[in-house]
Protein backbone atom coordinates (compact mmCIF):
# COMPACT_ATOMS: atom_id res chain seq x y z
CA UNK A 1 0.00 0.00 0.00
CA UNK A 2 2.46 2.08 1.01
CA UNK A 3 4.49 2.02 -2.29
CA UNK A 4 0.99 2.33 -4.13
CA UNK A 5 1.03 5.91 -2.13
CA UNK A 6 4.29 6.47 -3.31
CA UNK A 7 3.64 6.08 -7.06
CA UNK A 8 0.78 8.36 -6.75
CA UNK A 9 2.61 11.05 -5.34
CA UNK A 10 5.19 10.57 -7.82
CA UNK A 11 2.42 10.85 -10.93
CA UNK A 12 0.55 13.72 -9.24
CA UNK A 13 4.44 15.52 -9.10
CA UNK A 14 4.75 14.47 -12.97
CA UNK A 15 1.63 15.72 -13.79
CA UNK A 16 1.76 19.25 -11.89
CA UNK A 17 5.52 19.50 -13.42
CA UNK A 18 4.19 19.22 -16.48
CA UNK A 19 1.75 21.36 -16.03
CA UNK A 20 3.99 24.00 -14.61
CA UNK A 21 6.19 23.99 -17.62
CA UNK A 22 3.35 24.20 -20.40
CA UNK A 23 1.87 27.51 -18.49
CA UNK A 24 5.65 29.07 -18.50
CA UNK A 25 5.58 27.87 -22.54
CA UNK A 26 2.29 29.77 -23.18
CA UNK A 27 3.56 32.89 -21.03
CA UNK A 28 4.04 35.37 -23.82
CA UNK A 29 8.00 36.82 -23.13
CA UNK A 30 7.77 40.81 -21.74
CA UNK A 31 9.56 41.95 -24.93
CA UNK A 32 7.42 40.37 -27.21
CA UNK A 33 4.21 41.53 -25.24
CA UNK A 34 5.92 45.35 -24.97
CA UNK A 35 6.23 44.92 -29.11
CA UNK A 36 2.45 43.67 -29.31
CA UNK A 37 1.18 46.52 -27.34
CA UNK A 38 3.37 49.26 -28.58
CA UNK A 39 1.32 52.45 -28.55
CA UNK A 40 1.38 54.78 -31.82
CA UNK A 41 1.94 58.70 -30.88
CA UNK A 42 0.73 60.88 -32.62
CA UNK A 43 2.31 64.35 -32.86
CA UNK A 44 0.77 68.06 -33.02
CA UNK A 45 2.30 69.59 -36.73
CA UNK A 46 3.96 72.57 -34.54
CA UNK A 47 5.94 69.96 -32.22
CA UNK A 48 9.47 70.24 -32.27
CA UNK A 49 10.79 67.23 -30.12
CA UNK A 50 10.09 63.24 -30.59
CA UNK A 51 10.88 60.81 -28.38
CA UNK A 52 14.48 60.24 -28.04
CA UNK A 53 17.40 57.87 -26.64
CA UNK A 54 18.46 59.91 -22.81
CA UNK A 55 22.48 59.09 -23.96
CA UNK A 56 22.67 61.95 -26.30
CA UNK A 57 20.82 63.94 -23.69
CA UNK A 58 23.36 62.58 -21.12
CA UNK A 59 26.24 63.38 -22.56
CA UNK A 60 25.40 66.81 -23.37
CA UNK A 61 24.90 67.66 -19.91
CA UNK A 62 27.29 68.86 -17.03
CA UNK A 63 26.74 66.31 -13.94
CA UNK A 64 26.25 68.76 -10.70
CA UNK A 65 25.81 67.75 -7.33
CA UNK A 66 24.14 70.14 -4.16
CA UNK A 67 26.22 70.91 -1.91
CA UNK A 68 26.24 73.98 0.81
CA UNK A 69 27.34 76.11 -1.62
CA UNK A 70 24.94 75.47 -4.36
CA UNK A 71 25.16 73.29 -7.39
CA UNK A 72 28.84 72.12 -8.16
CA UNK A 73 29.67 70.83 -11.58
CA UNK A 74 31.07 67.17 -10.80
CA UNK A 75 31.94 66.32 -14.31
CA UNK A 76 31.37 68.58 -17.38
CA UNK A 77 29.79 65.82 -19.48
CA UNK A 78 28.19 63.26 -17.45
CA UNK A 79 27.69 58.95 -19.07
CA UNK A 80 24.63 57.64 -18.99
CA UNK A 81 26.51 54.50 -17.17
CA UNK A 82 28.05 56.46 -14.82
CA UNK A 83 25.35 58.21 -13.10
CA UNK A 84 25.22 57.95 -9.24
CA UNK A 85 22.67 56.30 -7.71
CA UNK A 86 22.73 58.04 -4.34
CA UNK A 87 22.55 61.54 -3.06
CA UNK A 88 21.22 64.89 -4.96
CA UNK A 89 21.69 65.54 -8.17
CA UNK A 90 20.69 66.86 -11.66
CA UNK A 91 21.51 67.13 -15.32
CA UNK A 92 22.02 70.66 -16.48
CA UNK A 93 22.05 70.89 -20.49
CA UNK A 94 25.68 72.70 -21.66
CA UNK A 95 24.45 75.66 -23.57
CA UNK A 96 20.45 76.08 -23.00
CA UNK A 97 18.75 77.50 -20.48
CA UNK A 98 15.07 77.38 -20.06
CA UNK A 99 14.63 80.88 -18.42
CA UNK A 100 15.83 82.38 -21.88
CA UNK A 101 13.30 83.61 -24.52
CA UNK A 102 10.17 81.19 -24.58
CA UNK A 103 11.91 78.81 -22.44
CA UNK A 104 15.10 78.28 -24.77
CA UNK A 105 12.87 76.40 -27.20
CA UNK A 106 15.35 76.97 -30.66
CA UNK A 107 18.23 76.24 -28.50
CA UNK A 108 16.81 72.91 -27.34
CA UNK A 109 15.13 72.03 -30.57
CA UNK A 110 18.53 72.77 -32.25
CA UNK A 111 20.53 70.21 -29.56
CA UNK A 112 17.86 67.06 -29.84
CA UNK A 113 18.41 67.83 -33.95
CA UNK A 114 21.86 67.08 -33.73
CA UNK A 115 21.94 64.14 -30.69
CA UNK A 116 21.80 60.46 -31.82
CA UNK A 117 19.50 57.86 -30.97
CA UNK A 118 16.07 58.85 -33.30
CA UNK A 119 12.37 57.91 -31.71
CA UNK A 120 12.56 55.21 -29.32
CA UNK A 121 10.55 54.23 -25.70
CA UNK A 122 11.69 52.41 -23.05
CA UNK A 123 9.66 49.68 -21.85
CA UNK A 124 8.85 48.53 -18.60
CA UNK A 125 7.31 45.42 -17.25
CA UNK A 126 5.41 45.02 -13.65
CA UNK A 127 3.05 41.96 -12.75
CA UNK A 128 0.83 43.37 -9.79
CA UNK A 129 -2.58 41.93 -8.31
CA UNK A 130 -2.35 39.16 -11.16
CA UNK A 131 -2.66 41.57 -14.01
CA UNK A 132 0.06 42.76 -16.23
CA UNK A 133 1.06 46.41 -16.88
CA UNK A 134 2.99 47.11 -19.65
CA UNK A 135 4.58 51.01 -19.47
CA UNK A 136 5.91 52.73 -22.04
CA UNK A 137 8.32 55.67 -20.96
CA UNK A 138 8.99 58.77 -23.54
CA UNK A 139 11.98 60.77 -22.59
CA UNK A 140 12.25 64.20 -24.54
CA UNK A 141 14.84 67.05 -24.90
CA UNK A 142 12.78 69.59 -23.64
CA UNK A 143 9.47 70.56 -22.01
CA UNK A 144 8.24 74.05 -23.67
CA UNK A 145 4.01 74.50 -22.84
CA UNK A 146 3.17 78.10 -24.51
CA UNK A 147 -0.05 79.58 -23.67
CA UNK A 148 -0.42 80.37 -27.31
CA UNK A 149 -1.00 78.59 -30.21
CA UNK A 150 1.39 78.69 -32.19
CA UNK A 151 3.96 79.45 -29.11
CA UNK A 152 4.77 82.68 -28.29
CA UNK A 153 6.42 84.79 -25.44
CA UNK A 154 3.07 86.24 -23.64
CA UNK A 155 3.12 83.41 -21.05
CA UNK A 156 4.89 79.98 -20.91
CA UNK A 157 6.08 77.37 -18.36
CA UNK A 158 9.59 75.42 -19.58
CA UNK A 159 11.95 73.17 -18.12
CA UNK A 160 14.69 70.75 -19.29
CA UNK A 161 13.63 66.98 -19.93
CA UNK A 162 10.25 65.31 -19.85
CA UNK A 163 9.34 62.21 -19.01
CA UNK A 164 5.72 61.32 -19.98
CA UNK A 165 4.18 57.61 -19.85
CA UNK A 166 1.61 55.51 -21.29
CA UNK A 167 0.32 52.10 -19.93
CA UNK A 168 -1.53 49.24 -20.65
CA UNK A 169 -2.83 46.72 -18.08
CA UNK A 170 -3.44 43.18 -19.23
CA UNK A 171 -5.08 40.83 -17.41
CA UNK A 172 -3.13 37.45 -15.95
CA UNK A 173 -4.23 35.67 -19.45
CA UNK A 174 -2.93 38.96 -21.38
CA UNK A 175 -5.86 40.65 -22.71
CA UNK A 176 -5.72 44.03 -22.29
CA UNK A 177 -8.27 45.26 -19.97
CA UNK A 178 -7.47 49.86 -19.98
CA UNK A 179 -5.03 52.16 -20.61
CA UNK A 180 -3.60 55.59 -18.84
CA UNK A 181 -1.95 58.34 -20.29
CA UNK A 182 0.39 60.78 -18.12
CA UNK A 183 -0.94 63.75 -18.13
CA UNK A 184 0.89 66.94 -16.03
CA UNK A 185 1.28 66.27 -12.69
CA UNK A 186 -1.88 63.44 -13.48
CA UNK A 187 -3.43 61.28 -15.81
CA UNK A 188 -6.53 59.83 -17.53
CA UNK A 189 -8.06 56.06 -17.61
CA UNK A 190 -9.78 54.37 -20.82
CA UNK A 191 -11.36 51.01 -21.42
CA UNK A 192 -9.48 49.35 -23.98
CA UNK A 193 -12.05 48.53 -25.80
CA UNK A 194 -13.23 52.49 -26.20
CA UNK A 195 -9.44 53.43 -27.21
CA UNK A 196 -8.49 53.75 -31.33
CA UNK A 197 -5.93 51.64 -32.32
CA UNK A 198 -4.02 50.93 -35.30
CA UNK A 199 -4.08 46.79 -36.52
CA UNK A 200 -6.40 46.78 -33.29
CA UNK A 201 -3.74 46.15 -30.62
CA UNK A 202 -1.65 49.28 -30.82
CA UNK A 203 -3.46 52.16 -28.96
CA UNK A 204 -3.54 55.79 -30.80
CA UNK A 205 -1.87 58.21 -28.84
CA UNK A 206 -2.25 62.38 -28.96
CA UNK A 207 0.67 63.87 -28.07
CA UNK A 208 0.26 67.84 -26.72
CA UNK A 209 2.48 70.15 -28.50
CA UNK A 210 5.24 71.72 -26.28
CA UNK A 211 3.96 69.83 -22.91
CA UNK A 212 3.75 66.67 -24.36
CA UNK A 213 1.00 65.66 -22.36
CA UNK A 214 -0.64 62.23 -24.00
CA UNK A 215 -4.02 62.77 -24.72
CA UNK A 216 -7.05 59.79 -26.31
CA UNK A 217 -7.98 62.32 -28.82
CA UNK A 218 -7.17 65.29 -30.76
CA UNK A 219 -7.85 68.72 -30.31
CA UNK A 220 -7.55 71.19 -27.46
CA UNK A 221 -8.03 69.64 -23.94
CA UNK A 222 -8.37 70.99 -20.20
CA UNK A 223 -5.69 71.33 -18.09
CA UNK A 224 -6.20 70.19 -14.38
CA UNK A 225 -5.83 72.84 -12.14
CA UNK A 226 -4.04 71.45 -9.68
CA UNK A 227 -1.34 70.97 -12.65
CA UNK A 228 -0.88 74.47 -12.88
CA UNK A 229 1.09 76.85 -11.22
CA UNK A 230 -1.01 78.75 -8.78
CA UNK A 231 1.14 82.32 -10.22
CA UNK A 232 -0.41 81.57 -13.84
CA UNK A 233 -3.84 81.03 -12.60
CA UNK A 234 -3.41 84.32 -10.81
CA UNK A 235 -2.01 86.07 -13.65
CA UNK A 236 -4.93 84.35 -15.80
CA UNK A 237 -7.29 85.60 -13.92
CA UNK A 238 -6.51 89.09 -12.60
CA UNK A 239 -6.37 89.59 -16.78
CA UNK A 240 -9.83 87.57 -17.57
CA UNK A 241 -8.19 85.48 -19.50
CA UNK A 242 -9.22 81.39 -19.99
CA UNK A 243 -7.07 79.06 -18.04
CA UNK A 244 -4.10 77.45 -20.09
CA UNK A 245 -5.89 74.28 -22.17
CA UNK A 246 -3.29 71.63 -24.04
CA UNK A 247 -3.25 71.62 -28.41
CA UNK A 248 -2.97 67.95 -29.55
CA UNK A 249 -4.07 68.46 -33.05
CA UNK A 250 -3.32 65.67 -35.78
CA UNK A 251 -1.01 66.13 -38.99
CA UNK A 252 1.84 66.20 -37.56
CA UNK A 253 4.44 63.29 -37.60
CA UNK A 254 3.55 59.71 -36.43
CA UNK A 255 5.98 57.30 -34.63
CA UNK A 256 5.33 53.63 -33.62
CA UNK A 257 5.61 50.22 -34.82
CA UNK A 258 7.04 49.13 -37.79
CA UNK A 259 3.55 49.70 -40.35
CA UNK A 260 1.89 51.81 -38.48
CA UNK A 261 2.12 54.63 -40.97
CA UNK A 262 4.99 56.76 -39.59
CA UNK A 263 8.77 56.24 -38.18
CA UNK A 264 9.35 53.04 -36.61
CA UNK A 265 10.26 53.57 -32.52
CA UNK A 266 11.73 50.66 -31.04
CA UNK A 267 10.56 49.94 -27.83
CA UNK A 268 14.21 49.28 -24.92
CA UNK A 269 13.25 47.57 -22.32
CA UNK A 270 14.10 48.54 -18.87
CA UNK A 271 13.85 46.95 -15.14
CA UNK A 272 14.39 48.51 -11.52
CA UNK A 273 17.82 48.46 -12.23
CA UNK A 274 19.27 47.77 -15.68
CA UNK A 275 20.59 50.10 -17.25
CA UNK A 276 22.80 51.80 -14.62
CA UNK A 277 21.04 55.24 -15.31
CA UNK A 278 17.46 54.33 -14.26
CA UNK A 279 18.16 54.69 -10.66
CA UNK A 280 19.92 58.29 -10.78
CA UNK A 281 17.92 59.72 -8.11
CA UNK A 282 18.54 63.21 -9.63
CA UNK A 283 16.21 65.96 -11.94
CA UNK A 284 16.78 65.62 -15.84
CA UNK A 285 17.70 69.25 -15.86
CA UNK A 286 17.90 72.66 -14.04
CA UNK A 287 15.33 74.45 -12.36
CA UNK A 288 12.04 75.06 -14.09
CA UNK A 289 10.65 78.47 -15.03
CA UNK A 290 6.98 79.96 -15.87
CA UNK A 291 7.12 83.20 -17.49
CA UNK A 292 4.36 86.15 -17.85
CA UNK A 293 4.20 89.57 -18.87
CA UNK A 294 5.42 92.22 -16.14
CA UNK A 295 5.61 92.92 -13.01
CA UNK A 296 6.07 88.99 -13.13
CA UNK A 297 8.13 88.39 -15.48
CA UNK A 298 10.19 84.82 -15.41
CA UNK A 299 10.49 83.17 -12.32
CA UNK A 300 11.87 79.75 -11.14
CA UNK A 301 9.66 77.58 -9.52
CA UNK A 302 10.83 73.80 -9.15
CA UNK A 303 12.69 71.33 -10.96
CA UNK A 304 13.37 69.22 -13.77
CA UNK A 305 11.41 66.20 -13.60
CA UNK A 306 12.98 62.79 -11.92
CA UNK A 307 13.62 59.92 -13.92
CA UNK A 308 11.14 56.70 -14.10
CA UNK A 309 11.58 55.08 -11.76
CA UNK A 310 11.09 57.71 -9.24
CA UNK A 311 7.21 58.74 -10.83
CA UNK A 312 4.48 57.00 -8.74
CA UNK A 313 3.71 55.29 -11.75
CA UNK A 314 6.51 53.17 -11.60
CA UNK A 315 6.36 52.44 -7.57
CA UNK A 316 2.73 51.48 -7.43
CA UNK A 317 1.34 51.70 -10.89
CA UNK A 318 -2.23 50.59 -10.64
CA UNK A 319 -2.56 51.89 -7.10
CA UNK A 320 -1.90 55.81 -9.52
CA UNK A 321 -3.86 54.56 -12.26
CA UNK A 322 -6.58 54.09 -10.03
CA UNK A 323 -6.56 57.26 -9.02
CA UNK A 324 -6.96 58.96 -12.58
CA UNK A 325 -10.55 59.80 -13.70
CA UNK A 326 -12.04 58.59 -16.85
CA UNK A 327 -10.94 60.08 -20.26
CA UNK A 328 -13.43 60.55 -23.20
CA UNK A 329 -13.18 58.04 -26.23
Amino acid sequence: MRKKILAVIGTLLVLGAAGATASARTATPDVRLLGTYEPVLQFDPLERFQTTKVQSFVTDSALEQQTSDGWTVAAPNAGPGNLPATGTWRLNQTGCTPAAPLGGLDCYASAAATGAGGPTLYGHVVREDGDIVLQYWAFYYDDVYSYTYPASDFIWQAHEGDWEVVTVVLSGDEQPLYVGLSEHCLGERQDWADTNRVDDTHLVVHVAVGSHANYFTAGTHPIAVACIPPAAVAVLQANHLALPVDYAFGGGAVAGPPGSGGQVMPVDQITDDRPGWVQFPGSWGEQQYFHAPLPIGTVAFGTSPVGPAFHPEWRDPLGTLATWPLGSS
